[in-house]
């Protein structure tokens, strides 16, 4: 019996580390984001090379079409996604919490049962 909970101890511990990997690449991958952002506006666009309507019109879309949803997703997304896995560890901490009070039971159950 004991085996089991230490199997699913084991199996919480590399669930937690794993969480804790992917929230590391997810901050590089915002970086990279962060980064990124300035070409949401590349070319500049220039009485040299266009204007007119048109160009306002396309610079308009690259501001709302294109600029928002991309900051959209670097703050409210990367920061959902931080706060879902930072929830889930601390969710699996809880559960190794509850399994190590389970082993520590049994254990002291078989000690006593073995000092009868």
């Amino acid at each position: 019996m004991i085996g089991y909970y230490m199997m699913l101890l084991q199996v919480k511990r590399q669930q937690i580390a794993r969480l804790t990997a992917c929230r590391g690449q997810l901050e590089g991958k915002q970086g990279e984001f962060q980064a990124n952002e300035p070409k949401c506006t590349e070319p500049e666009l220039t009485a040299k090379t266009w204007f007119g309507s048109l160009a306002d019109k396309f610079d308009e879309i690259r501001e709302s079409g294109i600029k928002a949803p991309y900051q959209d997703i670097q703050g409210t997304q990367f920061s959902a996604a931080y706060s879902a896995i930072a929830a889930k560890i601390a969710e699996l901490q809880a559960e190794i919490a509850s399994i190590e009070a389970i082993i520590a039971q049994l254990r002291a159950a078989e000690d006593a049962k073995a000092q009868s």
